[in-house]
């Protein structure tokens, strides 16, 4: 599985969030590794996870910054439905991790690589436009 590499393309306009962006691809990036390496079994539960509970934080910065920025109220739920819909495929995922072991391990490392470039490149750049220099804004109600 390929390292995910950070691309300008892959810029959301809002400098806080594209950096919250980096550490998710470092994270996805370091599980494909442990697996590449086959310490999988071993560090898989930790990273997936941390990947959960860095999404988790990222998923309600993400919100909060897209409710500052005015991004419309129904496409706003609608991306808030699809942040939960991600959380459950990764529990799912974890889920059959625990059932099926080792052989789970690459679907998984392929799910979060295509999951988080898929949802940066569409859903997350619907709004793009909106928290385009909101930063400020946004950093001083956090």
């Amino acid at each position: 599985m390929g390292k995910i590499i950070w691309s300008s393309a892959y810029s959301v306009q809002s400098a806080f969030i594209d950096h919250q962006h980096q550490i998710l691809v470092g994270i996805v990036n370091d599980f494909n590794q442990a697996i590449a390496r086959g310490e999988g079994m071993k560090t898989a539960y930790s990273i997936l996870n941390r990947l959960i509970q860095y999404a988790e934080q990222h998923f309600r910065d993400e919100e909060k910054l897209m409710e500052i920025a005015r991004y419309p109220a129904e496409q706003l739920q609608a991306h808030i439905r699809e942040h939960e819909k991600l959380t459950e495929d990764i529990f799912r995922h974890g889920e059959n991790w625990h059932s099926y072991g080792k052989e789970a391990l690459p679907e998984i490392g392929r799910f979060l690589k295509e999951w988080l470039l898929d949802h940066i490149l569409t859903s997350d750049m619907k709004y793009s436009k909106y928290v385009a220099n909101v930063d400020d804004a946004f950093l001083s109600v956090r």
